[in-house]
């Protein structure tokens, strides 16, 4: 079922991450610098944004989606949420007031403070010049300056880590202190896109392969007729050839805010025999952050990643192993650093194969007998590819996966 509002930061004492290549990634989209002369508005009175930093290429958040005075700002994954909805209600003189959509409440400098570092929460309107906000707009991006304390919206200490705080700091015009707005109507018209960008057990095969299909394939099967699928995925790419060769670009000129991309690899990866696809964990994980998560982000779409599905390989138990767990790892690490949605298809798959068995698990995958489909004519043994019972219980789990994450496409699934 869908959580209709975000998750909110773990609490004021999560660790602060230094994820620079997200950052550059997500500034890199967006290039140049603020000038107080735009070209055109970037944004209209009355209409709800979401306010993406330009520095980390996350959004502002109520802090745990509290309605109560003194909440503090921070950033958080997109997630569209009310407590990541804002509207500007102009106070006069060329100021404007900041509201969130969830509370009513407007942005406030707290205690009327004018150093830096302090603190940016909610609170109700009081027509106080601590709530009054001058909007410095260059058609693209915009900058907050404070009445008050003439001291900028800032992301403290230039975090890239969800739940970081929103300050006030000296303004300078840098990417921690720009923020790009987002119309609410644009990500919220109920018809997403899901991009696929994956390998081999992913991938839409033609009729001439039957029966070989991917899990992509038979998604679509498990969500609802305004959900569209569009798989990317393709045989023998590994996280960095998928991006070499232009593909991850093929998807980011096209992917929408609103959108999703779910990105698998690791069967590639791993193939340390092969230079044109192998990809050592870390730069998995540096592909992974800087490529996937920082080009969906910054165009206002939603990254989720999915750890590799699992091959047919089990000890002597019937206990199906870890695949590529070097991989699983990079994947849960991210996960943990920076908040992304993660669908752990290597345990689901796993654990989905262990209870049906060894044996019935090569109807899963491709275990054909001779003259049996005229794809193979010489039959096959294959513990890697499925299958299409294989690709549609594969997709069954991943859908299932879809369906626990805290993100509005979870409603999405049937």
């Amino acid at each position: 079922m869908r959580t209709p509002e975000s998750t909110g930061p773990l609490g004021a004492g999560i660790t602060r991450r230094s994820l620079f290549g997200l950052a550059a990634g997500a500034a890199a989209a967006a290039g140049g610098l603020l000038t107080a002369s735009p070209a055109h508005a970037a944004f209209r009175t009355g209409t709800w944004y979401v306010l993406q930093s330009r520095h980390s290429a996350l959004v502002l958040d109520i802090d745990g989606r509290s309605a109560t005075t003194g909440a503090k700002l921070v950033q958080w994954n997109r997630t569209d949420a009310t407590n990541q909805q804002f509207r500007f209600v102009d106070a006069g003189g060329g100021y404007y007031k900041v509201q969130a959509r969830h509370s009513n409440l407007v942005l406030d400098v707290y205690g009327r403070s004018t150093a830096n570092g302090a603190d940016v929460v909610q609170w109700s309107d009081t027509g106080g010049t601590n709530q009054q906000w001058q909007i410095i707009d260059d058609g693209t991006y915009l900058r907050f300056v404070n009445r008050h304390s003439g001291k900028a919206l800032d992301l403290w200490e230039r975090s890239t880590t969800p739940g970081a705080r929103i300050s006030q700091y000296d303004s300078n015009g840098s990417t921690n202190q720009q923020w790009r707005p987002l119309p609410v109507g644009v990500p919220s018209d109920g018809t997403p896109t899901i991009y696929i960008a994956s390998d081999s057990t992913a991938q839409t095969y033609s009729s001439g392969y039957y029966p070989q299909m991917g899990w992509g394939q038979k998604l679509a099967n498990y969500l609802d007729a305004s959900t569209t699928v569009a798989n990317h995925a393709i045989g023998g790419r590994s996280s960095r050839s998928f991006i070499e060769q232009g593909r991850l670009d093929a998807i980011l000129n096209v992917i929408q805010p609103g959108d999703y991309l779910f990105v698998q690899f690791g069967h590639n990866d791993a193939s340390s025999g092969n230079p044109e696809r192998y990809t050592s964990p870390a730069d998995y994980k540096r592909y992974l952050r800087d490529s996937y998560m920082a080009g969906a982000t910054a165009r206002g779409a939603i990254p989720v990643l999915i750890t590799p599905v699992s091959r047919r390989d089990y000890d002597s138990n019937g206990q199906f192993r870890v695949s590529f767990p070097d991989y699983v790892n990079r994947v849960y690490e991210l996960a943990a650093e920076t908040g992304v949605a993660m669908i752990d298809l290597s345990a689901r798959s796993r654990a989905y194969l262990t209870s049906i068995g060894p044996e019935a698990a090569k109807r899963v995958f491709l275990h054909l007998s001779a003259g049996q489909y005229p794809a193979f004519p010489d039959g096959v043994t294959d513990n890697t590819h499925f299958q299409e019972h294989g690709a549609d219980q594969m997709a069954r789990i991943v859908s299932e996966g879809t369906a626990a994450l805290p993100l509005p496409i979870a409603s999405h699934v049937r």
